[in-house]
C-alpha cells in the first residue's frame, strides 16, 4: 500500500523508456541501425553504427513534441543554443541506451515468441489491404527497403526482446545475480579528484571598456535601461487576530456543555495488512490464515510487497475512524482480531486484519479548557471583524470621508509604501487580486491618480482596504545614469570569456601530459577529495561522467560553477569500497522493491562503461 506512489514513478519512467524505443523500432524498420558504407552515421556503438538518418527522424519527432508541451514559448526556446544542445544530446543519448539495450539483450539471451513477431507484422496497418493481411505489400515493402524475410524479422525481434526486458524489470523483482553485483559495484564506487580554480574576479579590473562600446550596448539594451511605472499605496489589512477580546470562565463551561459531543476522543482502530501482487497467490495465504489466524504477522514479514508494513508484521498503525481508507473501510471489520477476504488495491490485493478498537469518549474540561476559550475569542474577534468590514463597505460609495472616523474610533491606523514598482511589490501586497487593482490602468488615464478606496475581501476573513496615492508613469534612463554600471557588467562578460579561453587552453594541454602554462599561471591543485555517486554535490554528475584514468595517468575536465570562476578538474583514481553482507542485502531488498528507476539506470550505466562508443563530428542536422 506504501509502495502505490512508488508505482507510479515506475510506470511514468518505462512508459517514456518504452515510448523511445518503439518510435525507434518503426524508424529502423525503414532503415535500419546498421548501415550501408556509403551512409553517414553519427555514433558507432560496440562497432554497431546509428545512421545520422534515424537520429534526424528521432529529432524532428522530439522537436514536435516540445511544440506541443511549450506552445507559444516554442520559438523562444528553439533559438537557445543550450536548450537545442540538451535536445541533441537527449535524444543521441536515448539512442545509444536502445543499442546498448539490444546487445545486452542478446548477450543474456533473452528470447521472444515467434507467434508475437508474427501477431506484430499480420496486425501492421502498412502491410493491410481492406483491414486484412496483405502478403503482396508485405513482400513489397521488404523489397522496397532492400531487407529479406529473416532480416526484417530480427529487426522486429532485436525491439521486441528489448520491450520485454524493461517490461520484466518494471513489473517484477527481477535483478540477475551478474546485475546484483554490478549494482552494487556502481553504489559502492568512489572517485578521487583534486581541484584548481582559476579567478573570474581577478581579472575584471584589467579589462578596457570604450564609452563607445558602453553606448552600443545601452542602445541595443534599451528595454533594460527603462525606470519602470511606480506606485505609492496607503493601505490597512484587517484580519481576525487583529480584534483581541476577552472570555470569563462562566462562558467557557456554558460552551463546554452545549459542544459536549465536539470534545469527544474518536475511535480509532488498528490494522494490519499483507500486500500481495498475484490473486491466487492471495488467496493461498487466506486460506492458511483461516487455519491459523496468528500467522499473520509472520505472513507479513516473509510475503508483504508493502516494504514498509512488512518490516512491521504487516502493522500500519493507528488509524481515526473518519481517515480510513475505502479499501479498509469497505471490508467490513468490526470485531478484534477478524481478517478481511482478498481486497482489489491498485493492481494488488490486500489482506487486512483489524487488530484492535478504541472507542471514543468525552475529554474533561481541564483537557479542552484553553482551546474552548480560544474558540470563544475567536467567535468574538470574528464578529467585530465582520462589523467593521460591513459598515466600511456600506459608507465605501455613499459616504468615502465617514470611513476615516470608524477607522479612528477603532483605533486602526493606515500604513504607507515607499515608491515600488512590478518587481519590487512589497512582500504584504504581493497577492494577485491586490496586485490586479493596484496595476489597474483605468486609474491612471490622463496622468492623474483617482484616489478611491478599494475594500478587498480575501479569504480566511482577512481584507484590505488600500488607496493609490501617487503614481510615476515609465521613464528612459539617460546613458549617464547607468553608464558605470554598463562598464562593471562589460568588464564582467569580457574577463568571463577571457578566463574560459585561458582555461580551455590549459586543460588541452593538461590532457597532452603538459604542465608548463598550468604553473606558468601559478595554479595548483588542491588536496585530494573523495567523492561518492549520490554526494550532494554540484560536481558529482560531472566526475562520474568522466571515463575511468588508465593506469598512471589522470583524466581533465573543466565546468564553471555559480560564481563564474572555472575549476579544472583532475580524476586521479577509480576505486570501490566493501559493503557488509547486511548492506548489501538491504540495498538489494530496497532496489527490488522500490526503485525500478535506479535498477534501469544502474543497468545502463554499467553497459556504457564496459563499452566503446566513438561520436561523429555532424556540422548541422
Amino acid at each position: 500500500m506504501t509502495k502505490y506512489l512508488k508505482s507510479r514513478l515506475n510506470r511514468i519512467i518505462v512508459k517514456c523508456i518504452l515510448g523511445i524505443i518503439i518510435l525507434s523500432l518503426i524508424l529502423s524498420t525503414m532503415n535500419s541501425y546498421v548501415n550501408k558504407d556509403s551512409e553517414k552515421y553519427i555514433a558507432t556503438v560496440n562497432g554497431e553504427k546509428i545512421s545520422f538518418n534515424i537520429f534526424k527522424k528521432m529529432y524532428f519527432v522530439e522537436r514536435e513534441k516540445q511544440k506541443k508541451i511549450l506552445g507559444k514559448n516554442f520559438l523562444k526556446f528553439s533559438l537557445n543554443k543550450k536548450f537545442t544542445k540538451d535536445t541533441y544530446n537527449y535524444v543521441l543519448s536515448q539512442l545509444i541506451n536502445n543499442v546498448l539495450l539490444e546487445q545486452y539483450v542478446k548477450k543474456i539471451h533473452l528470447q521472444v515468441n515467434d507467434n508475437e513477431i508474427k501477431k506484430i507484422i499480420l496486425s501492421s496497418p502498412i502491410f493491410q489491404k481492406n483491414n486484412r493481411f496483405n502478403k503482396e505489400k508485405y513482400f513489397h515493402y521488404l523489397t522496397s527497403m532492400n531487407l529479406t524475410n529473416d532480416q526484417y524479422i530480427n529487426i522486429i525481434k532485436k525491439k521486441i526482446n528489448t520491450k520485454n526486458l524493461i517490461h520484466t524489470i518494471a513489473n517484477s523483482n527481477f535483478i540477475l545475480e551478474n546485475e546484483e553485483k554490478n549494482i552494487i559495484k556502481l553504489l559502492s564506487q568512489k572517485r578521487i579528484i583534486k581541484k584548481s580554480i582559476i579567478k573570474t574576479n581577478s581579472i575584471i579590473d584589467k579589462q578596457n571598456i570604450t564609452d563607445v562600446e558602453a553606448q552600443n550596448y545601452f542602445y541595443k539594451n534599451k528595454d533594460n535601461f527603462y525606470i519602470p511605472e511606480q506606485f505609492k499605496i496607503s493601505f490597512i489589512q484587517f484580519k481576525v487576530d487583529t480584534f483581541k477580546t476577552n472570555c470569563k470562565n462562566e462562558e467557557i463551561y456554558e460552551w463546554y456543555l452545549k459542544n459536549i459531543k465536539q470534545y469527544s476522543t474518536k475511535e480509532k482502530r488498528k490494522y494490519s495488512i499483507i500486500q500481495i501482487k498475484n490473486k491466487n497467490e492471495a488467496l493461498s495465504i487466506l486460506s492458511q490464515l483461516h487455519n491459523t489466524p496468528k500467522d499473520f504477522s509472520n505472513i507479513a514479514k516473509k510475503k508483504s510487497t508493502d516494504p514498509i508494513s512488512s518490516k512491521k508484521g504487516g502493522d500500519i498503525g493507528w488509524i481515526s475512524i473518519d481517515l480510513i481508507p475505502n479499501e479498509i473501510k469497505n471490508a467490513n471489520l468490526n470485531q478484534k482480531n477478524q481478517i478481511s477476504n482478498v481486497v482489489p488495491f491498485r493492481n494488488e490485493f490486500l489482506i487486512i486484519k483489524l487488530n484492535e478498537i478504541e472507542v471514543g469518549k468525552p475529554k474533561k474540561i481541564y483537557e479542552v479548557f484553553d482551546i474552548i476559550k480560544k474558540e470563544i475569542q475567536n467567535k468574538k474577534s470574528l464578529n467585530l471583524y465582520n462589523k467593521l468590514k460591513n459598515e466600511i463597505s456600506n459608507n465605501l460609495k455613499t459616504n468615502p470621508d465617514k470611513i476615516t472616523l470608524i477607522l479612528q474610533k477603532s483605533n486602526i491606523a493606515t500604513q504607507e509604501t515607499d515608491w515600488f514598482d512590478k518587481k519590487s511589490i512589497p512582500k504584504i501586497l504581493n497577492i494577485p487580486i491586490l496586485t490586479k487593482v493596484i496595476f489597474n490602468k483605468e486609474l491612471f488615464k490622463n496622468n492623474t491618480t483617482k484616489p478611491r478606496l478599494h475594500l478587498i475581501n480575501l479569504k480566511n476573513h482577512q481584507s484590505f482596504l488600500i488607496k493609490i496615492k501617487d503614481f510615476r508613469h515609465k521613464k528612459m534612463q539617460n546613458f549617464e545614469d547607468v553608464k558605470i554600471n554598463i562598464i562593471k557588467k562589460l568588464k564582467f562578460i569580457k574577463a568571463i570569456k577571457e578566463t574560459r579561453q585561458k582555461s580551455e587552453k590549459i586543460v588541452d594541454e593538461l590532457k597532452k601530459e603538459r604542465t608548463n602554462l598550468f604553473h606558468k599561471s601559478n595554479l595548483y591543485f588542491t588536496d585530494p577529495e573523495i567523492i561518492s555517486r549520490y554526494d550532494q554535490n554540484p560536481i558529482t554528475s560531472i566526475v562520474f561522467s568522466l571515463p575511468h584514468p588508465q593506469e598512471g595517468k589522470k583524466i581533465y575536465t573543466l565546468y564553471q560553477d555559480k560564481n563564474k570562476d572555472f575549476i579544472i578538474i583532475s580524476l586521479e583514481k577509480v576505486y570501490n569500497t566493501n559493503f557488509s553482507q547486511r548492506e548489501k542485502n538491504v540495498i538489494i531488498e530496497y532496489l527490488e522493491k522500490n526503485n525500478t528507476e535506479i535498477i534501469f539506470n544502474s543497468i545502463l550505466k554499467d553497459i556504457r562503461e564496459k563499452s566503446i562508443i566513438t561520436y561523429e563530428k555532424i556540422e548541422k542536422i
